[in-house]
């Protein structure tokens, strides 16, 4: 019988084959839609830190990466554990898809 760790592996690494679509369909929002937003940025080369095999227990220090990474774009992430994310940009709430457009205007996937 698997481990925790291996099962958690298993998970990471099936999650890694999902395109950024697909991961929002099944993560919605909360700590889910903040692991989406972790990997989208760091394939556009905004975030570097992605080491931790089980995101919802790095949460806080993870958030805090994911802050930084919108920033570099100009945009403001409010990251919430139990509810959706809120984005800012130019002083204006935005949509999580918008945040994504901008993202992908500037930067191209590494």
């Amino acid at each position: 019988m698997a481990n925790r760790d291996e099962n958690l592996k298993k998970i990471n690494a099936e999650l890694e084959k999902l395109s950024d679509d697909e991961l929002e369909k099944i993560a919605g929002g909360t700590v889910g839609e903040t692991m989406s937003d972790k990997t989208f940025l760091k394939e556009h080369g905004l975030v570097s830190k992605f080491e931790q095999p089980f995101f919802k227990d790095h949460f806080p220090e993870d958030s805090g990466t994911i802050k930084e990474g919108w920033a570099k774009v100009g945009i403001t992430c409010v990251t919430h554990p139990l509810d959706r994310n809120k984005y800012y940009f130019e002083n204006k709430e935005i949509s999580r898809d918008e945040a994504f457009k901008i993202v992908k205007e500037k930067f191209s996937k590494t």
